[in-house]
Order: structure tokens, then C-alpha cells, then sequence
């Protein structure tokens, strides 16, 4: 996507002004995986890992995206310095996927592929000049967007790969997608779980078992039924699911570490906010072999997690026959 190409709109963001005049190179690499949700055992209750973040896909993207830019420096003269990667990023990437050709929006406002659904990650590489010998898109693929961005995509039929389709609609347990192409991030569990804030009383219950991320719009999606594409990485490996004991036993800074190399270790992931996660994970599972470590968190110095830990003391309480105080 050359960025003359790029709506006038998205062409005033911030970071696409930064980056000025060139090329946007972008390429999606699969999350999808044949493997179970939930490694809990009698004893050992887990907390549940949304696919995307099993593996640091975002770090096997990036790796791959360097024999690129090595192929480019080799056989084009440009220098490391001129390139920049990126996924996961502060650019519109999304907005980037779609006007490049990669995908269409769909109506739980992620990227639609056919082949690999939405289960994939995306990276991009801009080159500060043209790029030629890459095929363009006969056309410009028809997919509504966000609100935001729907003056740039002026005649597409909008949610084309959606049709009249709103099983993700239906399914977030938040009602965040009340309206198609709108995501309320007040309400989203996927945008919430990394905010340092107590959730509402409705949010903590539909929380569920989870750890971190949020998969239901995407569970129930039929792009992303018998997809055949897998990366192969073992890159940043936390598996589907992690023991809540062992979890609720961390200190913030031993959970970094725990987590390091992994696509969580990120710095705007606040390890409170992981254990804030694992605590209202707990509650739910009302395992009372939880009990002792979850009470051991209601003195936590961080009111975020003891909060969080009380709540889930009461919940856990409740199958112990215990006060719940």
C-alpha cells in the first residue's frame, strides 16, 4: 500500500505523518491451533489464555517480517535504519490491513480473511520509498469499518463477509457490540483486562475463567471454523491455560518475570492488572482449593488487587459455607 493510496482521513494520524512518504508492506501470520481451552485438573484450576496470546505470535511476526528487511537491504540498498517494522503497534494497522488489500472489516470490528477468519496477527514493514514487482489487488476488497473510518472506505458494501450475520454480536457477554462496526471499550472484556481499574459487578461475572484476552465474538464466528493454517513457534510458549495457584502466588515483579519473552510481557500490560485478571478468575471457578491463596491477596498492598481478591474470597465463601466477609 503506497501510502498515496491511503484515505485522506487515515493519512492524518499521527503516526502515519511521522513515518511520511513510502511504502506499507502488510501480512497477517496465524494464531489458529488444534489444542484444548483448558488444562485444569482436579486441584488445579487454571485461568484460561485467549488464543492470540498462547504463543508470542507477535514476536514470531516480527522475526519473520527481519527476512525481509534483510532481503531488501541485500538486494535493494536500503539500511535497517530506514525500515520499520511493526505489529502491535501505535499505527491504524488495521485500518492499514484493509486499505492494503489484506482483509475486510467484520462486524466485531477485527480484520476478516477468508482461509484464516481472524484468528491471526498482523505486521506490516514500511519502506521509505516504492516498491515495485508486488501485485496490487485488482480491487480494492469491499468491507464496512469502524465508524471512524468509514469515509475512507466510501462505496465499499459494508461487513460484505458478514452478510446479515451478527452471531458476534450476540455472543459477547458484555453487549459491547451493540451496534455492528462499533466497539464500546468501556463495556469490552479484551479492552478492559489490561486496564488498572476495578470491573462492575457484570463485568467481573462475565469475566468467566479467563487470564487474559477476550475470544467469545470470535469463537462463534463461521470465517474461523475449520481453518487449516498454523504457525509452527514455540516462540514465548504459555500454553492455553496457567495454574491459578501458582499464579496467585506471584509477587507483580515475579510475574513479569514469569511471563517474560511472552506476548503478555508487554509494557503496557501492568502485572496488577494480570493478577487483578487471575483473582476474578478464581471467584468464578469457586474451587475451594483456591480459598487459602485468594485471602492471602486480600492484604495485598495494591488496592486494585485486594479488591479484586475480596470479591473473589466472597465468591469462594459462598461454596466453603464460610461468612464471605
Amino acid at each position: 500500500l503506497s501510502s498515496a493510496e491511503i484515505p485522506q482521513s487515515l493519512s492524518r494520524h499521527p503516526q502515519i505523518v511521522a513515518l511520511g512518504e513510502g511504502t506499507y508492506l502488510m501480512t497477517a501470520l496465524s494464531c489458529c491451533r488444534e489444542e484444548a481451552d483448558d488444562l485444569s485438573e482436579p486441584g488445579d484450576p487454571h485461568a484460561l489464555i485467549a488464543p492470540f496470546a498462547r504463543r508470542n505470535y507477535y514476536g514470531e511476526a516480527v522475526s519473520r517480517m527481519k527476512r525481509v528487511v534483510r532481503a531488501l537491504c541485500g538486494n535493494h540498498g536500503f539500511s535497517k535504519q530506514e525500515l520499520r517494522i511493526f505489529s502491535n503497534s501505535p499505527l491504524p494497522e488495521k485500518a492499514l490491513a484493509v486499505f492494503s488489500g489484506l482483509g475486510s472489516y467484520g462486524k466485531n470490528t477485527l480484520i476478516l480473511i477468508p482461509g484464516m477468519g481472524s484468528l491471526f496477527v498482523i505486521a506490516g514493514l514500511f519502506v521509505p520509498a516504492p516498491v515495485f514487482g508486488i501485485p496490487k489487488p485488482r480491487k480494492r476488497p469491499a468491507g464496512g469499518c469502524p465508524a471512524a473510518d468509514r469515509e475512507t472506505a466510501a462505496g465499499d458494501a459494508p461487513f460484505r463477509l458478514c452478510g446479515s450475520c451478527r452471531a458476534c454480536q450476540d455472543a459477547c457477554p458484555v453487549d459491547a457490540l451493540e451496534q455492528a462496526g462499533r466497539l464500546d471499550d468501556s463495556r469490552c472484556l479484551q479492552a478492559l483486562c489490561t486496564e488498572p481499574r476495578p470491573f462492575s459487578e457484570a463485568a467481573r461475572r462475565a469475566w468467566a475463567f479467563r487470564f487474559y484476552g477476550c475470544q467469545s465474538c470470535q469463537d462463534v464466528c463461521p470465517h474461523n471454523r475449520g481453518l487449516g493454517v498454523q504457525t509452527d513457534t514455540r516462540r514465548g510458549e504459555l500454553g492455553p491455560s496457567l495454574s491459578l495457584g501458582n499464579l496467585l502466588s506471584l509477587s507483580p515483579e515475579r510475574l513479569r518475570e514469569y511471563l517474560k519473552a511472552s506476548a503478555l510481557a508487554r509494557s503496557w500490560i501492568p502485572p496488577r492488572t494480570l493478577l487483578r485478571n487471575a483473582l476474578l478468575a478464581a471467584g468464578n471457578r469457586r474451587d475451594p482449593t483456591l480459598l487459602d491463596v485468594v485471602v492471602r491477596r486480600c492484604s495485598d498492598p495494591d488496592p486494585l488487587v485486594a479488591q479484586a481478591a475480596r470479591w473473589a474470597r466472597r465468591q469462594l465463601s459462598i461454596v466453603a459455607g464460610g461468612p464471605g466477609n
